[in-house]
């Protein structure tokens, strides 16, 4: 007996329950796959070698059960994987706005750090007028007292 014949009902089921809903039309490769995963998860097994043994062997309200699984299982899987994504794509946001506003701050200290370096430039240059005026003054005084002292002579 070849192992390869064997396999499981559901996954014929689901599969034919995914291609109905034309979600490759809409979601990724990676989307369809854990699609698969967690529908079949939830589903029982069911080996069979032959899908046309399972049209003679079974009634038609199994049949019905097992599709009723199935639609409820794909349902069940696709409103949690829409989910997530809503929930990863809220939490990539939430990380994109916060590097933002980090880029940001980062961006307001080194603003501030520029302010105060040209402050500093600033209070240093205004210093320096400051003696240099009262040099200035201080030689002006000199100068006239010199000359006051010339002209008394």
């Amino acid at each position: 007996m070849a192992l390869s014949e064997i396999h499981n009902y559901y996954e014929d089921l689901v599969r034919k329950y995914i291609d109905a809903l034309e979600l490759v039309t809409t979601r990724s490769d990676d989307y369809i796959a854990d699609l698969y995963c967690l529908a079949l998860n939830q589903l029982p097994v069911h080996y069979i070698r032959h899908g046309v043994d399972m049209y003679f062997y079974m009634s038609d309200e199994k049949r019905q059960e097992m599709e009723e699984k199935v639609i409820y299982a794909v349902t069940s899987a696709i409103s949690w994987l829409d989910n997530e994504l809503k929930e990863k794509n809220r939490l990539n946001t939430l990380e994109a706005q916060r590097k933002k506003a980090e880029k940001e701050s980062q961006e307001a200290a080194e603003a501030a750090e520029n302010a105060v370096r040209k402050a500093k430039k600033a209070a240093a240059i205004a210093a320096e007028l400051a003696r240099q005026s009262e040099h200035a003054r201080e030689v002006l005084l000199d100068t006239e007292k010199r000359q006051g002292g010339m002209s008394t002579d």
